[in-house]
């Protein structure tokens, strides 16, 4: 309950051990017969991560302030293949989500996005054409609200919203 997907970055830099730590959490994360889809990509060298930023969406410019951008991509045949089913997605979400509790263990913040330029993202972090980016995550510590601009602060402050239990369960049918 206390994972949230803050908007507010601070620029202060994550120790390698922290890093590593996030990474391994992810790498540990239950898949499909075991395939481990996913791929991560750690930018974190500020003349590189100056040029992702120019591929990110309006939407995400708040994700410039965080010190690391991790690229999560996977094969679209990369998981299992049971029933037809595109179980990447479903191991990469897994992934992702220890890698955001993770964050929140070390008293850091989380935030996994869409909105960016994939080809552009791919070509500045040299990832293979068959692969696709499934999310791009910001990790770091929370900075100052009043740092963002209008409409990001706005959201930054709204209370959080979850959906009753009444309206997502369904016992012993639909």
């Amino acid at each position: 309950m206390k994972r949230r997907s803050g908007r507010a970055f601070s620029n202060k830099q994550i120790s390698e051990d922290m890093l590593e730590s996030i990474l391994e959490a992810g790498r540990w994360a239950p898949s499909c017969m075991n395939a481990q889809a996913w791929n991560f990509v750690v930018i974190q060298e500020p003349e590189v991560l100056t040029k992702a930023h120019e591929a990110l969406s309006r939407g995400n410019a708040y994700a410039k302030a965080a010190p690391v951008m991790i690229i999560v991509a996977a094969k679209e045949d990369g998981g299992c293949s049971s029933h037809g089913l595109p179980y990447f997605m479903m191991d990469v979400g897994l992934a992702v989500e220890n890698m955001l509790l993770q964050t929140v263990h070390l008293g850091l913040m989380g935030h996994p996005t869409s909105g960016w330029n994939e080809d552009q993202l791919k070509d500045i972090a040299g990832i293979p054409d068959e692969y696709r980016i499934v999310t791009v995550v910001f990790i770091g510590y929370e900075g100052d609200p009043e740092m963002l601009d209008e409409r990001s602060r706005e959201k930054e402050k709204a209370p959080r919203k979850r959906k009753e239990l009444s309206e997502i369960v369904h016992w012993n049918k639909w």
